[in-house]
């Protein structure tokens, strides 16, 4: 269990990219509502989020097919609707087997929309993501189609998930030649045992002024503390259910997660507060989204803005995380916000 939150905490908002909007320095990520939680535990953690001054909110149609939206619908009255940024998604095929109902069509893409402001009970979709590319479907079609949504104020912003940093430059390229809605955010995978961002897209979205949406900031549960050298897997755990991911506890993570349980105690903290305080010292993130299945998953979050961390200790945790980087241009040098920022391999 973490610290305790803040009987006041202080949240921190920023620029979202090359918006105009402020969005919460933390973004409640919604992909377990109301599915692993009953409905009066799920609203009472989204109310108590938004209470610590969270004003983002992200969830995807692929999420319970369409439950979590449905939840949001529910919970959102009014008042607090205009109060959050809503965030949502499409891409998953939602009707199977017709495949026309996901990827990023022009005819499922209206549709989606359509759909998820029917779920959500609400006029709008302040950020409209594609979940995945679709190299199915030109580009032109899915731009005009997010450009024409944007024009009929069903779609304030749009941004994309799991894109590589290159189809979001074709993609700006295309917006510009037609004078379309240009891509605001890219949501990646990042956390301190994933920091393959730190390569190529995140100097990327810093020259061009895309916000870093980071999920899987405790990496699927491993940086949660829960995980323990020579002892079995938690029944239930995700990676109880993924062998994959049990293919990263070896003695080089367990060796990692030892000295970062000892730096967190230095600060009250515990593994898992650490690790998001770390990904808040990165200039080049956004917002790091905040998951899970039980409340007290979220809470121990709230107050992280307030947390200062020694230069010393993000040093050492760059140090201790560098060999989870991805190398593909190992002549290139690393990011701003990286201890190894000027050096080369």
């Amino acid at each position: 269990m973490g610290a305790p939150l803040p009987e006041a905490c202080t949240m921190q908002y920023v620029k979202f990219g090359n918006t105009g909007i402020m969005v919460s320095r933390l973004c409640l990520g919604a992909m377990e509502f109301p599915d692993t939680l009953e409905e009066s535990e799920a609203v009472a953690l989204l109310d108590e989020a938004l209470d610590s001054g969270i004003n983002f909110v992200d969830t995807a149609d692929a999420y319970g097919r369409g439950s979590s939206e449905e939840f949001l619908g529910r919970a959102l009255t009014p008042e607090k609707r205009d109060k959050i940024i809503l965030a949502t998604k499409c891409w998953v095929v939602m009707k199977p087997p017709d495949r026309n109902t996901g990827g990023c069509s022009r005819y499922h893409i209206i549709q989606a929309v359509e759909d998820s402001l029917r779920r959500m009970r609400t006029d709008r979709i302040d950020l409209y993501q594609l979940h995945h590319p679709h190299p199915e479907t030109p580009v032109e079609e899915t731009l005009s189609a997010l450009d024409a949504l944007v024009k009929q104020g069903k779609i304030r912003y749009i941004g994309v998930c799991n894109y590589f940093a290159w189809q979001v430059a074709h993609a700006l390229g295309v917006s510009a030649l037609h004078h379309w809605e240009p891509f605001a955010s890219m949501q990646v995978r990042y956390n301190l045992l994933d920091r393959g961002i730190e390569r190529e897209t995140a100097p990327f979205c810093r020259r061009f002024n895309i916000a870093i949406m980071g999920y899987g900031p405790l990496d699927g549960g491993i940086l949660s503390g829960k995980y323990k050298r020579g002892e079995p897997i938690p029944e239930g755990s995700r990676v109880s259910k993924i062998k994959q991911m049990q293919d990263y506890l070896t003695d080089q993570t367990f060796d990692i997660l030892d000295e970062l349980t000892a730096m967190a105690a230095k600060y009250d903290l515990a593994l898992n507060q650490l690790a998001v305080a770390w990904i808040l010292t990165k200039p080049f993130v956004t917002t790091p989204i905040l998951g899970g299945k039980k409340p007290e998953h979220f809470r121990p979050m709230y107050g992280l803005c307030e947390v200062v961390l020694d230069p010393a200790d993000v040093a050492r945790i760059d140090e201790l995380s560098q060999h989870t980087l991805y190398r593909p241009h190992s002549n290139q040098p690393m990011t701003e916000g990286s201890s190894l920022a000027l050096n080369r391999w």
